[in-house]
């Protein structure tokens, strides 16, 4: 970690307070990164400005002074901002971002889901649009309170892997906030990688309540799972996007052990019984199958049974 007068980086802004945006935004605070965190409700924003962003580590909590606005104005303040809201809400935080951010500022999305950058693209240009993953775990257990649940790696890049000194910028913030960072020329790739293994794995426990370690062990659960990722596997290479041949059984089963107690974000949102973000990867993996002419019956199977539990209480689904 640095201090606050140490660093002397881009200004960032953190656009979601969900348990991914508080973590990031209470880590980066931490560091002596000038970070603010945009929420979309104006009574919490002022409350967790008030009071601050409780974080609990492993070493214990701290309670970490960041600001957090709803006036999207203050973007004009920053240089990048990341962006963690619900892929179904990044049409409406793109068109946010391009009114707001400065000409030269920037937006990165660390989202679930296909689609994302596209839409940053289409509102900012593709100069000032990048993409990102990350497999950082977080529990947002009250407003404001986030426990940090383990270190994963984020992946930064241009659309076109043309090299950025505004994301170098962005990724030695995130590298002084303890992040483990790199950044990569092929950013769609790591994009579908992780779409390939967010379809596999999130619906798959959602609709059994089943934490990733289980998953892992129930030879049903994994050989289901093991069916949906070769299928959108199958789809990115038909889509042009160069994912190396690998063993997806082994790979699912190494990930929920590595993982095996969470709860993923999809089982969370429907035990919340919340929207869940199915439509943008299985229901996007799907969409594009049939750009190619392909078959997808294990992926938009997910898709419907996730969408039909989302209906029954009252989540509204496009199809």
């Amino acid at each position: 970690m640095t201090s606050p007068a140490a660093y002397a980086g881009s200004r960032l802004a953190v656009i979601g307070p969900g348990a991914l945006g508080t973590l990031f935004a209470a880590r980066l605070a931490l560091a002596g990164v000038p970070t603010l965190l945009l929420d979309y409700r104006t009574d919490r924003a002022l409350a967790l400005n008030e009071r601050g962003i409780r974080l609990i580590t492993r070493d214990g909590e701290t309670l970490v002074p960041a600001p957090v606005t709803a006036d999207p104005r203050n973007l004009a303040q920053v240089d990048a901002a990341l962006v963690l809201v619900k892929a179904y809400q990044t049409e409406q935080a793109a068109l946010t971002l391009a009114e707001h951010l400065p000409p030269q500022g920037i937006a990165i999305t660390l989202q679930n889901g296909l689609g994302n950058l596209e839409a940053l693209t289409l509102a900012l240009g593709e100069a000032r649009a990048f993409g990102g993953t990350t497999a950082q775990g977080a529990i947002l257990e009250a407003p404001g309170v986030v426990r940090d649940t383990g270190q994963g790696p984020t992946v930064l890049g241009h659309a076109g892997g043309e090299a950025d000194h505004r994301l170098d910028d962005v990724a030695q913030a995130l590298l002084l906030a303890g992040f483990s960072v790199s950044i990569t020329r092929t950013i769609h790739a790591a994009i579908w990688t992780k779409a390939i293994l967010n379809a596999a794995i999130n619906p798959v426990a959602a609709l059994t309540r089943l934490r990733n370690g289980p998953l892992a062990e129930q030879e049903s659960s994994l050989a289901l799972m093991t069916a949906a990722a070769r299928e959108a596997a199958h789809v990115a290479r038909a889509h042009g996007i160069t994912i190396e041949e690998q063993d997806w059984r082994a790979r699912l089963h190494a990930l929920c052990a590595a993982t095996a107690p969470n709860i993923n974000s999809m089982l969370r949102d429907v035990l919340g019984q919340r929207r869940t973000e199915i439509d943008a990867i299985n229901g996007a993996i799907v969409r594009t199958a049939e750009l190619h002419g392909l078959a997808t019956p294990v992926n938009r199977t997910l898709w419907y049974l996730i969408g039909t539990i989302e209906q029954r209480y009252g989540a509204q689904v496009a199809r």
